[in-house]
């Protein structure tokens, strides 16, 4: 391309009245529970089966865990 073709485009571009994206505020989700962050390892077949209990009732490997551990402690 030759540089007037290419000054051509960018001054085209320039001149386009394109919307801008606005972006929309939404407010943080305030937690009833107060929550850590805590890892450890599993061995890879538990993580497996966790990850596919957690598909076959839709809901998060973090639910399961969570109600496990209340269960034991219980």
């Amino acid at each position: 391309m030759e540089k007037q073709n290419i000054n051509d485009l960018i001054n085209k571009a320039k001149s386009s009245n394109q919307q801008k994206a606005i972006q929309k505020i939404v407010p943080v989700i305030t937690k009833e529970i107060e929550e850590v962050q805590f890892s450890f390892y599993l061995e890879k077949e538990l993580l497996k089966k966790l990850k596919l209990k957690a598909l076959q009732e839709e809901t998060s490997m973090k639910q399961l865990v969570n109600d496990a551990v209340k269960s034991f402690l219980a």
